[in-house]
């Protein structure tokens, strides 16, 4: 796994996790305060479920769309300091500056 979906894969799961310490802090205050939840149960689960997965097909669809838009980079022309100085007839020498 490299490094970069690593990390994505760790935000996530702090997302998860921040989620549902909220969700468990307000199902205590509920709790202390003696309040019933404004909708039935299996309504306010599939309605999270709704925005979860609407949320997941509008980023799928958005990076889809993103990525037939974007032309891809012109293909780098070789550059004479990239050969390796041990070429036979070399006479480049490597610059130090960035190009």
């Amino acid at each position: 796994m490299s490094g970069a979906a690593r990390a994505r894969l760790v935000a996530s799961g702090r997302r998860v996790l921040v989620s549902f310490a909220a969700g468990l802090a307000m199902g205590a205050l509920y709790w202390i305060w003696d309040l019933r939840a404004p909708a039935p149960a299996l309504l306010g689960l599939t309605g999270l479920l709704g925005i979860g997965l609407g949320e997941r097909a509008a980023t799928a669809l958005g990076a889809r769309i993103a990525l037939h838009r974007a032309p891809p980079p012109p293909p780098r022309a070789p550059h004479p300091a990239d050969a390796p100085a041990t070429a036979p007839g070399c006479t480049c020498v490597p610059s130090s500056t960035p190009r």
